[in-house]
């Protein structure tokens, strides 16, 4: 699919010190910024930044790697997918109350959320994560080597059907600001293998 093209990258609530530069994308928080539908908080948040690609092939892989400096309750930052304000998944690591960091995700389709965790419980300040799209259908994963990867989710997202808003973002729902910094990122030809079976 050729090299990762960092000049096509939007940006959706960009913040002071959020910058595409030649290589790496770096994303500040703010304070209450976060992305959240609805579901048993009542809540909607839709005001983190995000910088995104638009991609119209039906199968690909996005990897990437990044660095952050998380100190606060739910700081987090990840890879996401923005379609539209009820249409979103956005997934990676977040600080937690004891001082460690979980890996979670969260799928929004028709403005419901939902908020799945992965055990991990230790102290680390960069992760690398690898997204495949097979058409509405997507895989998640996560490394600490950038090497051997773990899944985090299997999902489905609506209003996928056709170009996909994938992308990147940083958020500070607490009182917290810090800084996320994307790099080693490359969108390649699907490594996620095609499911041609009946069965399992």
């Amino acid at each position: 699919m050729g090299n990762f093209i960092f000049e096509k990258l939007k940006w959706l609530n960009k913040k002071p010190g959020c910058n595409v530069l030649e290589d790496k994308i770096i994303i500040k928080t703010i304070p209450d910024t976060d992305f959240w539908r609805g579901t048993y908080y009542g809540l909607t948040y839709d005001n983190a930044p995000l910088v995104y690609f638009e991609e119209e092939k039906k199968t690909w892989t996005l990897l990437c790697k990044v660095a952050f400096s998380s100190k606060i309750y739910f700081d987090q930052c990840g890879v996401a997918i923005y379609q539209d304000s009820d249409n979103w998944m956005k997934s990676g690591i977040e600080f937690q109350a004891n001082g460690f960091q979980q890996l979670f995700s969260v799928v929004t389709n028709r403005g419901f959320s939902d908020w799945a965790m992965v055990n991990y419980d230790k102290s680390t300040q960069e992760m690398y994560y690898r997204l495949s799209r097979r058409n509405e259908d997507f895989l998640l994963e996560y490394s600490e080597n950038g090497q051997n990867f773990e899944m985090m989710r299997m999902f489905h997202l609506d209003n996928a059907n056709e170009a996909v808003k994938a992308g990147f973002f940083a958020s500070s729902p607490g009182n917290s600001t810090f800084e996320a910094t994307f790099t080693s990122i490359q969108l390649i030809e699907c490594v996620w293998d095609a499911h041609n079976s009946e069965r399992f």
